[in-house]
Order: C-alpha cells, then sequence, then structure tokens
C-alpha cells in the first residue's frame, strides 16, 4: 500500500508540475519546428537551384563541343 501511495504522489506532482509547463513548453515546441521547417525549406531552395545549374551546365557542355 505504502508503493501505491508514493506512486500516486509522484503521479500527481507530475500532473501538476506538466500543467504549470505547458504555458512554456508550447512556444517553445512551435520556436523549434518553426527554425526546422525554415531549414527544410532553404535546403529544398538549395537543392532545386543545384540541380536547375547542373542542367543548364550539361547544356552548355554540349553546345560547346
Amino acid at each position: 500500500m505504502k508503493t501505491f501511495a508514493a506512486l500516486t504522489v509522484a503521479g500527481v506532482a507530475a500532473f501538476a508540475l506538466l500543467k504549470m509547463l505547458i504555458p512554456l513548453i508550447l512556444p517553445l515546441f512551435g520556436l523549434v519546428l518553426g527554425m526546422v521547417l525554415l531549414v527544410a525549406k532553404i535546403t529544398l531552395l538549395v537543392a532545386v537551384g543545384f540541380f536547375v545549374y547542373s542542367m543548364i551546365r550539361k547544356r552548355c557542355g554540349r553546345a560547346a563541343a
């Protein structure tokens, strides 16, 4: 019975702490997600730019030959 009481107290304390920290955690999660998506967008733009550059370079190489 002592073990269940300790687990119950720990669970209630963790739930209360979570309820207090949610206003801090959600904006941080949004900030991290926004940064990850910004990096993904920049990476995609660089990849498309490299693809276009490599296609143009191939065409110019064939025309010179």
